[in-house]
């Protein structure tokens, strides 16, 4: 424990001096500088409860569902049991620099930092969440650099108070990437490439990027967006390749690939006093976004080699969220659904995924905030359901039971 807080007692002194220095040497150079350096962020305060035990990332901050039944010899369920936790490591800075004219565009830079840590060992630490450039100019826009990943639409995402953008329902990932915008009137054409970082796809070694660095493959999306006054909608595809051995169990190589493919429909209406947003996502294997699937291995390929081939676990979800815009009082609901729609291939070798046994999850989460200048007081009620069962060798179900939980959340954050 003491070990944690010198962590994060040196993370916040750390990343403080250096964006100080910052704006140091912003502020030393002559007052015609085309460099301008700022530095902000928040302090984010979270008490929260649930009826029961939960699954969920960094120590019970990331909520994907209720856990399944797990009975003691006396038939109690274990897991019916509730848990209360206060978290600080959401709190976040950043420094945002625009520089001067590079090749005809105006150049930016970002770098943003939490304490949420990248694995459930290591909360409390300073980790990276974005870093990269943009270049713009007039009709079009580049970024090289860790930011969201293409499904995460920054204009189109639930406004939900609990961290975490309602996964498993909604995506939630940030990866290196080179992404090119070309902007034509109300339309935008985005195409990017893409690896994996502390988000990464699963499998016999768990998550780990070597199974895209391997296939030598980045992960490719092509998308399309209309931006109007009250109207933004658009839609995205993309393709991600794993090569996820390179020997088999018996040390054979092998190269064989899981591929997939996944995207999404998304509508946002924006009115003077309301937000209304919604959004389609389907794909195969996506358990890098965080949400339900994954993918397994099929019937040898050669089985004096242990070669085996691979296919995906197809999810779908499908959320809708609403709130008011007002400058005091803001009141917000978000109901989702996402289900496991299983495998083209029967899955006879080992599996990899999230939520395998789960047929489907449903969210409602409604939420009221106060805001005073820089300080805003929140609260949010989640009721969480997923349907747990037996699935087959496609992951399908027969049937399952409901396990429901409900979390209240309080937070207190700070802008600056």
């Amino acid at each position: 424990m003491k070990q944690i807080y010198n962590n994060l007692i040196f993370s916040i002194v750390l990343f403080a001096f250096l964006c100080n220095s910052q704006i140091n040497f912003a502020n030393n150079k002559d007052e015609d500088s085309k460099f301008k350096i700022n530095f902000n962020g928040f302090v984010n305060s979270e008490v929260s409860y649930d009826t029961r035990q939960v699954v969920a990332g960094r120590h019970g901050n990331i909520l994907l569902y209720p856990a399944p039944e797990n009975f003691d010899p006396d038939g109690n369920d274990i897991n019916d049991n509730p848990d209360l936790a206060y978290f600080a490591m959401t709190s976040r800075l950043w420094t945002s620099i625009h520089g001067p004219d590079i090749l005809g565009a105006k150049s930016y830079a970002h770098v943003e930092g939490d304490f949420m840590g990248t694995v459930p060992d290591n909360f409390h630490h300073l980790r990276l969440r974005h870093a990269f450039i943009r270049l713009n100019w007039d009709n079009s826009e580049i970024v090289a650099g860790q930011y969201w990943h293409p499904l995460f639409i920054t204009t189109c995402f639930p406004g939900v108070i609990n961290f975490g953008a309602s996964v498993p329902i909604h995506v939630l990932n940030r990866a290196p990437q080179l992404r090119f915008t070309y902007k034509f009137e109300s339309l935008s054409f985005i195409g990017t490439v893409l690896t994996h970082s502390d988000f990464a796809a699963t499998g016999h070694d768990g998550p780990n990027t070597k199974y895209t660095r391997n296939s030598g493959v980045p992960e490719s999306f092509f998308q399309t967006m209309f931006s109007g006054d009250i109207l933004t909608t658009g839609a995205s595809i993309g393709y991600m390749t794993l090569m996820p051995r390179t020997e088999t169990p018996n040390g054979y190589k092998t190269n064989e690939t899981m591929e997939s493919l996944m995207g999404n429909l998304f509508f946002k209406l924006d009115f003077p006093s309301l937000s209304i947003k919604t959004q389609g996502i389907y794909g195969e294997n996506m358990t890098h976004l965080v949400m339900l699937g994954g993918y397994g291995e099929t019937d040898y390929i050669d089985e004096s080699r242990e070669i085996r081939g691979y296919s995906g676990i197809r999810t779908m979800s499908l959320w809708t969220d609403v709130e008011t815009t007002g400058n005091n009082w803001r009141f917000g609901l978000f109901g989702g659904y996402t289900q496991n729609l299983g495998s083209e291939k029967e899955i006879t070798g080992e599996h990899w995924g999230r939520g395998t046994n789960i047929e489907y999850v449903y969210r409602i989460a409604p939420r009221i905030s106060r805001i005073y200048d820089n300080l805003s007081l929140n609260l949010e009620i989640i009721y969480d359901v997923a349907a747990y069962g037996e699935p087959d060798n496609k992951f399908m179900f027969e049937e399952s039971k409901e396990i429901s939980n409900i979390r209240t959340l309080l937070t207190m954050r700070y802008d600056f």
